[in-house]
């Protein structure tokens, strides 16, 4: 029985308006540092009477190695950021794709992670992280679906874990504090 054209008309019609109210919709998921995890020093330390000082918090250096060896083990990826005077007290933020570029679609919890200050050959400070662990889920909400962080804790060596889930579900960062 072959439908009239009139049938099939309105069914184009109809999916197109459909998909065209989904389509008009401007999501705004704020989840740009949903796997993201940030840095920050201590510059007022009174516990340890060491805090940092901006001269060391002008270079940083970063090296990523993997966390599961691979068949092909690759070298380390390493990034230096170099900070002028005012950006020293911000935080260094690791996240998928900053400072280190995507690679193979590899989230920031599959790699352990170096964070050496000062531009000498002994650095000053060494931060080593064994691991990240992160968990999320999508979130559908009418016409939009975002990606909603529900774990993000890190292992540094020698340290006890540090929780720096958003507790308000708003995916922003919170910072893991370092201290001498």
């Amino acid at each position: 029985m072959l439908r009239s054209f009139f049938t099939w008309l309105l069914l184009l019609t109809s999916s197109v308006l459909v998909a065209a109210c989904c389509g008009s919709v401007a999501c705004d998921c704020n989840d740009g540092y949903a796997d993201a995890v940030s840095f920050t020093f201590d510059m007022t330390s009174a516990s340890t009477g060491k805090p940092f000082t901006l001269e060391e918090l002008d270079t940083v250096y970063l090296v990523r190695s993997f966390l599961r060896d691979t068949a092909k083990v690759p070298t380390p990826d390493t990034v230096f950021v170099v900070r002028a005077d005012t950006a020293r007290l911000r935080p260094i933020i690791l996240n998928t794709n900053a400072p280190f570029t995507l690679a193979n679609n590899r989230k920031i919890d599959q790699y352990r992670y170096k964070l050496y200050l000062g531009k000498r050959k002994k650095p000053t400070y060494t931060l080593l992280l064994d691991s990240i662990d992160l968990a999320g889920r999508y979130q559908a909400d009418g016409c939009c679906t975002c990606y909603q962080s529900t774990r993000r804790i890190i292992y540094p060596t020698g340290q006890s874990p540090f929780d720096v889930t958003d507790e308000t579900g708003q995916n922003e960062l919170v910072p893991f504090i370092l201290k001498r």
